[in-house]
């Protein structure tokens, strides 16, 4: 599915993490580059490497199973710290596409630096369906539906974070239907921020994701109170370095994103 329908994206009230703030890490001072070289990810991986990195996450294997079982990957260098990659068709239409960046990652308040991967962009697209015919059931942001593979993308994600020597990935997930998603393997930085996400999740249990999200962002849901409730992005990440994982997801993290979930509940306006 779309992920992101934009680029860079609009960074809302962030406590936890100042995206103006990142700096880019040279993944690849030892190594001698040039023009003429065929593109890495990263100035690191070859296409072979990439190929062998999707396949341990069965993301072709996921594709074929869509019906594309010729789909071919191709490897875009913007800089050292900024790549796109892609799967197409074999007519080069576009099935999946992610924007990467690897990022100096640290908290509000804390002199540690941790390398990560950015997920700037992340789309897929099932490209068998008709949008016109489909329009009711497509996500904000989408132009198609999408592959039902983003298990697999996240766990490429993860793969390729450890190869990297990073200490994981983050992202800024612009819909709330782009956060349940993420959630599978990511959690917001924010413990309140989290709390509030899986109070929305338990108080509309057994609703249809798509609907939910289309309420959300049409301002159709506030608080039990009665209060308005505008969904605002925050960082979500997922940790490779056990170091940071503690660090970040400890005893008190949890117990915070409890108190929250049970303080609130959620409502739909008529």
């Amino acid at each position: 599915m779309g992920i992101f329908s934009s680029t860079d994206k609009k960074k809302g009230n962030t406590e936890w993490l100042n995206l103006d703030e990142l700096s880019l890490v040279d993944v690849s001072k030892e190594l001698n580059t040039s023009l003429n070289m065929e593109p890495r990810l990263f100035n690191r991986f070859r296409k072979e490497e990439v190929e062998e990195m999707l396949n341990e996450a069965s993301l072709l294997k996921a594709i074929e199973k869509r019906g594309y079982p010729h789909s071919k990957l191709s490897i875009e260098v913007l800089n050292d710290y900024d790549n796109r990659i892609y799967v197409k068709t074999f007519d080069d239409q576009i099935l999946i596409h992610m924007r990467l960046k690897v990022s100096e990652f640290h908290l509000r308040g804390d002199d540690e630096k941790f390398p990560m991967v950015y997920i700037d962009w992340l789309l897929t697209q099932n490209l068998h369906h008709s949008p016109e015919r489909l329009k009711k059931e497509l996500y904000f942001g989408q132009e198609y539906p999408g592959l039902n593979v983003f298990t697999e993308i996240t766990n490429f994600i993860r793969i390729l974070a450890k190869k990297l020597g990073s200490s994981g990935a983050f992202n800024v997930p612009e819909y709330f239907h782009d956060a349940v998603l993420f959630a599978r393997k990511f959690r917001f930085i924010d413990p309140e921020k989290e709390g509030i996400f899986r109070a929305l999740i338990k108080s509309f249990r057994g609703l249809n994701l798509r609907l939910l999200s289309s309420h959300i962002h049409k301002d159709r849901v506030s608080f039990s109170n009665g209060e308005p409730y505008r969904w605002t992005y925050g960082e979500m990440i997922s940790c490779t370095d056990p170091y940071l994982e503690k660090k970040v997801f400890h005893e008190t993290y949890f117990k915070r994103v409890d108190e929250i979930k049970e303080k609130f509940s959620f409502k739909l306006n008529s």
